[in-house]
């Protein structure tokens, strides 16, 4: 099962900017059968292949703002050490129920996000412009660290509506942050003692080293409103999976 599970979830992650611990947690706790440590280990494992995967395609192409990926990354770096932190104290069920509460409020404030038909979205923005928006990065990386769930979910959103960027460059800028993020947590993760299932690694990495470079040639195919609409329809089924099926984990 984690193969095809590997590529489904890497190229739906790859393709909408997703950090695939939003859809490996259930599979892996659900599926699998793994404990909640083991879980979140293993999940920020898988998606350094899957997410390194997938950011080597989108700097190859060139779709990646890098400079704004450097900092959004450096951001990041300070929360997560307090979300490995937290997850050796938090109640796990609490903490799903709570982000699937959060990926619906986020498909939801999408939803509600009108773009403005005259503007043109922009490939890049300056690190001045972007400043305001970095320490998000910072919170969202908490919940990496805690239940391995990419800041792409959050940030998205904000670089699409605030800043102006386009869906896909969006995307393809949170993918390479989530790589680094990822490779970042799982060795903190590692570090403290929490294990992995190695197993479901080694069955689960091919699929998402492949689905890693569907995903960000798909993206390229496809226009932004359904881009967009991917990524309302992903939070909100990620969102609703881990709401009610929570006392099941």
């Amino acid at each position: 099962m984690a193969l095809p599970a590997g590529l489904t979830i890497a190229t739906l992650a790859t393709l909408v900017g997703f950090g695939g611990g939003v859809l490996w947690m259930p599979f892996l706790l659900l599926v699998a059968r793994l404990d909640p440590a083991q879980a979140v280990t293993t999940s920020l494992i898988i998606q350094v292949a899957g997410m390194g995967s997938g950011s080597l395609a989108v700097i190859k192409a060139r779709k990646a703002d890098l400079t704004l990926s450097f900092f959004l990354s450096l951001c990041a770096f300070v929360g997560i050490p307090v979300g490995v932190w937290l997850s050796s104290l938090i109640a796990p069920n609490s903490i799903i129920f709570l982000l699937g509460i959060i990926s619906m409020a986020m498909a939801l404030m999408f939803v509600y996000t009108h773009d403005d038909p005259n503007g043109t979205a922009a490939q890049k923005t300056t690190v001045r412009q972007s400043a305001p928006y970095l320490w998000l990065s910072t919170l969202f990386a908490v919940l990496t660290g805690l239940l391995s769930m990419g800041v792409g979910d959050f940030l998205v959103p904000i670089l699409r509506n605030r800043l102006k960027i386009g869906m896909e460059t969006a995307m393809a800028t949170c993918l390479v942050v989530m790589a680094a993020s990822a490779a970042f947590a799982a060795g903190l993760h590692l570090i403290v003692g929490d294990p992995f299932a190695s197993r479901v690694v080694l069955w689960a990495l091919p699929g998402v080293l492949i689905g890693g470079q569907i995903g960000p040639r798909l993206a390229g195919r496809i226009d932004e409103r359904t881009l967009k609409e991917i990524f309302i329809l992903g939070l909100s089924l990620a969102g609703i999976h881990m709401m009610f099926n929570v006392q099941a984990m």
